[in-house]
């Protein structure tokens, strides 16, 4: 078989055997945790947490046979019964050796009296899979250093194929990025060139936990003066290292500085600019749900409002989320130090150009219910996590904002009728908005009057109600109808149909419009109020 392990070789020790066949597992399985048997891994080389229980892989180097007089199988039976103690739905044996028909038959034996399947992958098994991820024995056993090298001076190479034309070249530069893929069993890399000549590598995880098994390491030599642009890169490069976080480095700051990456990619440089990007950990959160949460000086919650992780890094002193509310108006960072147990929680909010009232609504409820006096706290599946942050004191103008708010999302919601927030309102605009509200969520309004003008057809004036006005007479409960209608800027929206009963009408004045042909045969009218001024309105 090709790329076949010769699992005698000495360079093949238990911790090399170990971490290579770890990395194996957690490339099978992202979910894997490789566990550090420092003090004694308790039967558990590596584990693998799944929703239908935990599965449990125990690494033994050995080869020959696994026979009692070698102690072999008496490791193995101690290592299970510590495994057992975890509760696992299963448990593999990962050894290098292909079992005989009384090797199987003990191992049947030993496994009988456990209520989980054991399974023994012997060395078949590991053949096929080194044979399918080459780049673990060519990292462990035959070190990669001298295929770089010649990988370099093939790149270096390129420029002569660019007579061949592009598509000769790109082809080429694929298969020697792919190449290239093949030497590191933890990374895989990316190349970007940029309009300044400049060629960006991006390492990228191929499995979660690679970051643990193989660390990159940045070391150097910085200067940093005491002043407020000093004091930023400095703690702006602490919190790369920290909290994983991306950073920039000014070269005027810079000494010099080493890298130690993967595939040889690093080295000493003397000044420069130093960039770190992001140590982004895309493992997903299984089921995590966050949430930002006020309570008052009573214990009473004012305000929660649900978040999503954007973005995780993860550094030296724990992790840093980027959470988002979920209409992506709030942004939330929420730092872990693990070593002293403290969470750090800052928030911000960004009013986005064009938004629906119900979506900006949570998030500016929030705000309004951040005081002074109260805390916040993150939540995560349902459970506050660490002590409260205190509060500022609350956001200027935010009542206002909230009551505009509340009052266009009612006026949405019942008439069915959506259109963006406004950017800017005069205070007609405000007045109207409140008006509208007023009739959307009043069955019956009771105003007072003391004149209405309309026009009419002329037709109309032989209607009964018209009639009667124009015999002088008081008419009680004379009934309107017209449109609901709110302006915005340039923007007119028909909210529906209002009725208005006048309690009590009498003619003022009938008036011929003349001199406009739109409007031939139209008649302005005037009432005013008879013995009563109010009148009812009521949508329908």
């Amino acid at each position: 078989m090709k790329n076949r392990v010769d699992w005698t070789d000495e360079r093949l020790g238990s911790n090399v055997y170990e971490d290579m066949v770890s990395v194996l597992i957690s490339r099978l399985h992202p979910q894997a945790q490789r566990i550090d048997g420092a003090g004694g891994d308790k039967g558990r080389d590596v584990q693998v947490p799944l929703p239908t229980g935990l599965e449990i892989f125990e690494l033994k180097s050995f080869t020959g046979r696994l026979d009692e007089r070698s102690g072999r199988r008496r490791q193995v039976s101690e290592s299970l019964k510590n495994a057992a103690k975890h509760n696992p739905v299963v448990w593999y044996l990962v050894v290098p050796i292909n079992h005989t028909d009384g090797e199987l038959a003990w191992f049947n034996d030993l496994t009988a009296k456990y209520p989980f399947p054991c399974v023994w992958r012997e060395k078949d098994w590991l053949d096929s899979q080194m044979a399918s991820h080459p780049e673990l024995p060519r990292y462990y056993l035959e070190g990669s250093n001298d295929e770089i090298v010649s990988m370099m001076r093939e790149i270096n190479q390129e420029q002569a194929a660019l007579t061949r034309g592009v598509t000769d070249l790109v082809d080429r530069v694929r298969t020697l990025k792919d190449r290239l893929n093949s030497l590191d069993p933890h990374y895989e890399f990316s190349f970007s060139v940029q309009p300044n000549g400049s060629v960006d590598v991006t390492t990228h995880r191929r499995y979660p936990g690679a970051e643990k098994d193989r660390p990159i390491r940045v070391g150097g030599i910085f200067r940093f003066p005491d002043t407020d642009d000093g004091k930023k890169a400095a703690q702006a490069l602490q919190d790369s290292f920290d909290y994983g976080t991306a950073s920039v480095v000014p070269s005027e700051f810079v000494k010099n500085f080493s890298i130690d990456a993967p595939a040889n990619f690093g080295g000493s440089f003397e000044g420069g600019e130093l960039k770190l990007g992001g140590a982004i950990d895309n493992t997903p959160l299984a089921d995590a749900r966050f949430a930002l949460r006020i309570r008052d000086d009573q214990g009473v919650i004012k305000a929660h409002l649900p978040l999503e992780a954007k973005e995780r890094t993860s550094g030296r002193k724990g992790i840093e989320l980027k959470l988002e509310d979920l209409g992506g108006t709030a942004k939330v960072v929420a730092r872990f130090d693990v070593s002293i147990h403290h969470a750090k929680i800052n928030y911000s909010f960004h009013m986005p150009e064009r938004s629906l009232p119900s979506i900006l609504l949570p998030v500016v409820r929030f705000l309004a219910e951040a005081r002074e006096g109260r805390g916040a706290t993150l939540v995560l599946n349902g459970k506050e996590i660490g002590p409260p942050m205190d509060l500022p004191a609350s956001t200027p103008n935010v009542e206002e904002s909230l009551k505009l708010l509340r009052a266009l999302d009612d006026i949405q919601r019942i008439s069915g009728v959506y259109f963006p927030i406004p950017q800017a309102l005069t205070d007609e605009e405000f007045e109207s908005i409140k008006e509208v509200h007023r009739y959307l969520t009043s069955e019956t309004t009771i105003e007072q009057w003391d004149y209405v003008s309309f026009t009419i057809p002329r037709e109309s004036l032989g209607t009964p109600e018209l009639q009667q006005l124009q015999q002088g007479d008081i008419l009680q409960n004379l009934v309107l109808r017209n449109e609901l209608v709110l302006h915005l800027g340039e923007d007119s929206y028909d909210l529906g149909f209002l009725n208005r009963t006048y309690a009590s009408a009498k003619l003022e004045s009938l008036t011929d419009i003349a001199g406009d042909s739109d409007l031939e045969d139209t008649v302005a009218v005037k009432i005013v109020p008879g013995d009563n001024t109010s009148a009812s309105v009521s949508l329908t």
